[in-house]
């Protein structure tokens, strides 16, 4: 089955994924990082805090 994954703050279409996925990715449009895990059927989306101090 194929899921597709959508940013929680913006609302942008970021990428469809499979059941087994794991994923890191900015949001081009709110430059959001997260952490995607699709297991059996159960999606996971975190939100990671960015150090901008760098």
């Amino acid at each position: 089955m194929t899921n597709y994954v959508v940013c929680p703050d913006c609302g942008y279409k970021l990428f469809k994924l499979g059941d087994g996925s794991n994923a890191e990715i900015y949001c081009p449009k709110c430059k959001l990082k997260l952490q995607i895990e699709i297991k059996d059927g159960k999606i996971t989306i975190q939100k990671t805090l960015i150090d901008k101090t760098l």
